[in-house]
């Protein structure tokens, strides 16, 4: 018991440093950058990624270990949809963080073209839209809703 409550306390730490570290760079991502907000930035990302992997390794433990067992998840809808909404979100994040690992070879203040700037904020957008719909899946699939 003690086991699958500290898998549930790292899942759901794992959210929130997910959900700060999106907000993070929502915040700090700007057209004007020092080196200073890039690295803030990259820093950020990297917790995004990190948080995502705990969040992935600790929701499979649930499934496989520690939940109501991988049959129920796999029969419910909202699992699926959770599943592809997290999927989702990993997808939309690999073009920024591909932008901003560019950045480590450059030195001092960046400018991010127009173009670049608005692609990028949409992803972030998306990415949120994504991680709020995550909850409601997560409330229905544990309540056996079905379409």
């Amino acid at each position: 018991m003690l086991v699958e409550a500290l898998i549930t306390w790292l899942h759901y730490l794992g959210v929130f440093v997910l959900v700060g570290a999106l907000a993070g760079e929502l915040m700090a991502f700007r057209r004007e950058m020092s080196a200073a907000a890039q690295k803030m930035v990259r820093v950020l990302d990297l917790h995004y990624g990190a948080s995502a992997g705990l969040v992935l390794v600790t929701g499979l433990a649930k499934v496989f270990w520690y939940g109501k067992g991988a049959a129920y998840y796999a029969g419910n809808p909202f699992f699926w949809v959770l599943i592809a909404l997290f999927v989702a979100m990993g997808l939309l994040s690999v073009p920024p963080t591909l932008y901003f690992l560019r950045w480590r070879r450059s030195i001092g203040t960046a400018t991010v073209a127009e173009g670049d700037y608005a692609r990028i904020r949409r992803l972030f957008w998306l990415e949120a839209v994504a991680l709020a719909l995550i909850p409601l899946a997560a409330a229905l699939m544990a309540r056996g809703a079905e379409f």
